[in-house]
């Protein structure tokens, strides 16, 4: 009985696979490659700055001590911001070369804050410019603000698609179709504001001020392509 069984299931399988082979190798007619889009530009919501403690000389263990002062003064300013998320960087040290021989170290650690509350955080650089140079910020949408317009957007394009194969019908023979495949793709844009290195430098803390900011807008795109064979 049980050689029996197994002979029957070993069948199966043969026949199993050769169907799924057949269908694989399955040539399609009709077929028609479409595409759809829809975007949107919705207003960048949060500010992200990644700001970094720089330290060079001739003794290695001189610098780290001075940068993890520093990054401690930085973080105990930054902890009481309840609106403000921080998390630092890994300390990274290089050195420098005069003629190949190694004359001196340079070294570097970041922190990189984000808040929703562009006023908060635009201050809290401000004071923090005093000892740390700002490398990097840029304005985004948050996710929860993202996903929302992202789903929004997947039923525009989907509409979307589906009004073009109703266009490419009308010009078919065949009255029905199936969709063959479908993929769906999220992206957007929105370009970071890079400073320039001239204008990294620590200020004294009774000059340092809060840059001037502004949030701007984000584009989000979803854009739906796939395959449908009219029949």
């Amino acid at each position: 009985m049980t050689s029996i069984f197994r002979i029957a299931f070993a069948a199966f399988l043969l026949f199993f696979s050769v169907g799924v082979l057949a269908h694989e190798d399955e040539t399609l007619f009709n077929v028609v490659h479409l595409q759809a889009q829809s975007e949107r530009e919705i207003p960048n919501d949060e500010m992200l700055v990644v700001l970094a403690v720089e330290q060079e000389g001739s003794d290695a263990s001189r610098i780290a001590a001075d940068i993890n002062k520093d990054m401690q003064w930085a973080l105990e300013i930054i902890k009481p911001r309840d609106a403000v998320e921080s998390k630092t960087g890994n300390y990274r040290t290089y050195p420098v070369y005069n003629k190949q021989t190694i004359t001196g170290w340079r070294a570097s650690q970041q922190v990189e804050i984000k808040s929703q509350d562009m006023a908060v955080l635009t201050g809290l650089v401000g004071e923090l410019q005093a000892r740390l140079q700002v490398k990097q910020m840029n304005f985004r949408p948050t996710d929860a603000a993202r996903k929302q317009h992202e789903n929004e957007l997947i039923e525009d394009a989907m509409v979307a698609f589906r009004e073009r194969v109703e266009i490419i019908k009308k010009h078919m023979k065949n009255a029905d179709y199936r969709i063959v495949n479908l993929n769906i793709n999220t992206g957007s844009s929105g370009p970071p504001i890079l400073y320039e290195r001239a204008a990294m430098k620590t200020m004294d803390l009774d000059t340092a001020v809060s840059p001037a900011v502004e949030a701007g807008s984000s584009k989000i795109t979803v854009t739906v392509n796939g395959s449908v064979q009219f029949f």
